[in-house]
């Protein structure tokens, strides 16, 4: 190993391992965002599949959601009820509060990434998370914009997904490291 390779400062630092309380972090909020933006898109699936419910009042439309379950298979697992708090908005509201909900976790993702750069030494690479944020946000307008139905929303929805994930954080400390120490540790004939 050459001198500079030695001197390479670690890519995940060992003796403060506050990243890692910071990766548990996100992939337990990136749980539970994900189970409650589930839920939501599920209640207005439900709405929209039976318009009489949208002029039910919030009490009655609970009573009907106890009498009609609406169980939804979700990878690993049923989801047989919804949350009580979702009966008492129209569906307009509810495709609002869909929009600012991704918002907010989006947000907060960003946040975490930030957080997770800065607890492992590399928040010098801060701008290389907006560039990241602002390639996957434009290519999400563009296919939600051009891409008409489920296509075009699918792939925004997977953009989403990775964004609301560790993984531009992960990619922006682990990747360049690993290039750095690639570089340095070549041999030089």
């Amino acid at each position: 190993m050459t001198t500079a390779a030695a001197r390479l400062k670690p890519i995940l630092p060992r003796r403060r391992p506050w990243w890692l309380l910071v990766l548990m972090g996100m992939l337990v909020f990136g749980f539970y965002q994900e189970r409650a933006k589930i839920q939501l898109n599920h209640y207005i699936q439900v709405m929209e599949t039976h318009p009489e419910l949208q002029k039910m009042p919030s009490e009655v439309r609970e009573k009907w959601w106890d009498a009609n379950p609406q169980p939804k298979r979700i990878h690993y697992y049923i989801m047989e009820n919804t949350w009580n708090g979702f009966h008492r908005y129209s569906l307009r509201e509810l495709g609002w509060m869909k929009w600012s909900l991704s918002i907010g976790i989006l947000i907060a993702f960003f946040a975490l990434d930030a957080l997770f750069l800065r607890t492992t030494g590399h928040f010098n690479r801060w701008p290389w998370l907006i560039v990241m944020y602002a390639i996957a946000g434009c290519i999400m307008v563009v296919f939600i914009a051009l891409v008409p139905g489920k296509a075009g929303y699918g792939v925004a929805h997977e953009f989403l997904a990775f964004l609301q994930s560790p993984l531009p954080s992960l990619l922006i400390v682990l990747v360049p490291s690993l290039f750095e120490r690639m570089r340095l540790e070549a041999p030089t004939d």
